[in-house]
């Protein structure tokens, strides 16, 4: 055992030799993109006819002259040489007019056609400057969740390897996306149901190293997946006990035709000469690309120096693809790095893996590989075909359970605790609380949009849900009118689709989920909710508040005279460099104040006094959730922009830039011209120059060449 760690860990170092980037996360060294020959310019007068009637318009009443606000003077750009000089300026107020803090919220706003003439200005002016940052992520670790979903594809293993409470939902026979549609019943078994954690198939193992979190990003973000050390050793801990376990030969559909010696072998010779035609075909999965034959040579090297010394075929391949296991070309994805970008034509490999755990989180299957092979991936055609074949899979299930959970901030339900003497209901029985029926409801939902291909407005707002008793009870909705029938109480893994019988329900702004992680534990929080709001459903979080901020104290609501939440935080606003971001954030949570802590209607406060949830979003008034979500129903671009970015985050693994926004808004057009529908999303993305890699000199047209085929 000492020998095999040793030698694996040196063979890491020698193929980890010379990237030193595989253990430092930065964005500092994204190279500058020079001007390209033949590139479109800026036009002088555009900054003439765009920029001067906006900033007169919208910005120069209050930054003009000596005493501009913030000491920002915009008279001074009187042309564009004046812009050129001063881009990380120009960038600070796009990123300020495009996120909505300017002009101030109780100050006329520009359109949004407007603001997007501008940005597409400023998106031309930094291209022409030769200071558009190329998109280059460095390689990154497999985060938790691809590891696990890799380690068991590669070694062909059925079944559940590792207990990981990330996963939610355990069961799957509901789930068949071929079939276009969802069930009407759902037997949802989960971690927190009786059958709590599934067991592993392998006994003994180690857990996957946790992901570190992400702010406002998901946990593929390449920023946070470096490897250190200590985590290598993990990983050898793991590969080493899978490969050597007593259930491992019995579970592994690898086992006879990767472990065990040909029956009428009896030579070393012969052995290691099949040996290596093994190895060949495994690391080309492993690595998931064509295998180099100096990386052959290595680990056949490995597996025959391991013969010779054990005299066992068995042993000297499970030491073998222990150290596979362990290689930073297993460990991390290879697919967004520094080789594979920047090309006028795409790497098939390296896009057959980024459409792979993009959909899957989880390494291509062989049908993918072949497609790679064939270079049916380059041309338009094979590209959306394989897109809607993998649609289809069973393991399109991830991009809801990991994409979607972390969209909606799910795994923030469960750690907000309502006080048990405010709201002892919420903790009556002795099943699971009700925030863990609301994180399964959820998580239906997202299915059923992604498996049904439903219009993702209906992320807003739909008249349809999933709820099992204990939410029925919960959002007070009659079992017999919504089902015809009376479920028992005690069926907690008994999910229902219904129909809302009232407008306080539908989508996931009005969900039980978004409340209960949105709330303190005492009271309400319109600033929790708004800023989620913000992050979730536009992708515009606001900026963590200052540190010396005080939190608001708890609300007395039972209190003779209670001082609700709104006139808490109209005092708060009081301070100018508070009311900045609350003028954002505070109207949109008011919007869901008549839903309390725990996520129950209400119409008024406990002290019998009315609640205000009236407020102002694009220029229209609403009072309450329902007008507020029509509202948002009405701008459909503000959310299926919000949305696709979501999405684009976590399909390239990174935060966006402000020089990806005209690709961003070239997916969001073809999004809408579709109807809008969520394969409409996926596929926006996957032919998009962003998610291909190309980099700006191949960005002539509107479509590459090699996908006009």
């Amino acid at each position: 055992m000492i020998f095999l760690r040793e030698l694996t860990v040196l063979l890491f170092g020698a193929i980890a030799f010379g990237l030193p980037f595989l253990f430092v996360s930065s964005s500092a060294d994204m190279p500058i993109l020079p001007q390209q020959a033949g590139q479109q310019e800026t036009k002088p007068d555009e900054f003439q006819k765009v920029v001067v009637p906006f900033l007169r318009q919208w910005c120069m009443r209050c930054h003009q002259g000596l005493d501009a606000e913030a000491g920002l003077d915009l008279s001074k750009f009187d042309s564009q040489l004046a812009v050129n000089a001063e881009l990380g300026t120009w960038k600070e107020i796009v990123e300020a007019l495009d996120d909505q803090y300017m002009p101030p919220q109780d100050e006329p706003q520009p359109q949004a056609e407007q603001i997007r003439k501008l940005k597409k200005w400023f998106f031309r002016t930094l291209k022409d400057s030769g200071q558009a940052a190329a998109s280059i992520p460095k390689m990154r670790r497999l985060n938790r969740i691809e590891y696990e979903n890799t380690i068991a594809d590669l070694l062909r293993i059925d079944g559940t390897l590792f207990t990981n409470p990330a996963r939610i939902l355990l069961s799957e026979d509901y789930f068949n996306p071929a079939t276009n549609s969802m069930p009407r019943y759902v037997l949802a078994l989960s971690h927190f149901s009786y059958l709590q954690r599934r067991p592993s198939l392998l006994t003994g193992l180690p857990d996957v190293p946790s992901d570190p979190p992400v702010e406002h990003g998901f946990n593929n973000d390449y920023t946070t997946l470096s490897c250190s050390p200590l985590q290598i050793e993990r990983y050898f801990e793991i590969a080493n006990g899978i490969v050597n376990a007593e259930e491992f030969p019995r579970v592994s559909g690898l086992w006879e035709s990767m472990f065990l010696p040909v029956a009428d072998q009896v030579s070393i010779d012969q052995q290691k000469r099949t040996a290596r035609e093994r190895l060949l075909l495994f690391l080309q999965r492993a690595f998931r690309r064509p295998a180099t034959s100096e990386e052959v040579d290595l680990y056949f090297t490995m597996f025959s120096k391991e013969l010779d010394r054990t005299q066992s075929h068995t042993q000297a391949m499970r030491s073998t693809v222990t150290a596979v296991l362990v290689s930073p070309k297993f460990l991390f994805r290879q697919d967004f790095s520094k080789e594979s970008f920047g090309k006028t034509s795409v790497d098939p490999f390296a896009m057959a893996n980024r459409l792979s755990y993009f959909l899957w989180a989880t390494m291509p299957d062989d049908h993918l590989f072949q497609a790679a092979r064939e270079g049916r991936l380059n041309t338009r055609p094979g590209l959306i075909r394989e897109v809607r074949r993998m649609m289809k899979h069973k393991k399109i299930k991830s991009l809801a359970t990991d994409f979607g959970a972390q969209w909606l901030k799910l795994d923030s339900v469960n750690s907000v605790r309502p006080d048990k003497d405010l709201f002892p209901k919420f903790y009556e029985n002795d099943k699971p609380p009700p925030s863990v029926s609301m994180i399964i409801e959820q998580l239906l939902y997202f299915e059923t949009i992604m498996v049904e291909d439903r219009n993702i407005m209906e992320f807003v707002h739909s008249d349809w849900g999933y709820v099992n008793r204990a939410l029925m009870d919960w959002y007070q909705v009659n079992p017999k009118q919504a089902l015809g029938f009376t479920p028992a109480r005690k069926t907690f893994e008994d999910f229902f689709r219904i129909k809302w019988s009232d407008q306080h329900r539908g989508g996931v702004i009005a969900s039980g989920a978004t409340f209960v992680s949105t709330s303190a534990t005492a009271r309400t929080s319109p600033v929790y909710r708004g800023a989620w709001i913000l992050d979730v459903v536009f992708n515009r979080p606001p900026p963590p508040p200052p540190a010396d901020v005080p939190a608001l104290e708890d609300i007395d609501e039972t209190a003779v005279h209670p001082v609700d939440v709104r006139e808490r935080l109209q005092l708060h606003r009081k301070d100018p460099s508070c009311a900045v971001c609350h003028d954002r954030i505070d109207p949109l949570g008011f919007a869901l104040e008549k839903y309390d802590t725990v996520g129950r209607w209400r119409k008024t406060y406990k002290g019998n006094k009315a609640i205000d949830a009236t407020g102002e979003i694009f220029g229209e008034k609403f009072n309450g959730a329902f007008q507020f979500k029509a509202i948002i129903m009405r701008n459909e671009r503000e959310f299926v922009q919000g949305f696709t970015e979501h999405m684009l985050k976590y399909a390239l693994g990174r935060q966006l830039e402000l020089s990806d926004q005209e690709d961003v808004d070239k997916a969001v057009d073809a999004v809408i011209e579709q109807g809008n529908n969520f394969s409409a999303v996926v596929e926006a993305i996957v032919v998009s120059d962003l998610f291909r890699g190309l980099p700006a000199s191949a960005k002539t047209s509107a479509m590459p060449q090699d996908l006009e085929q």
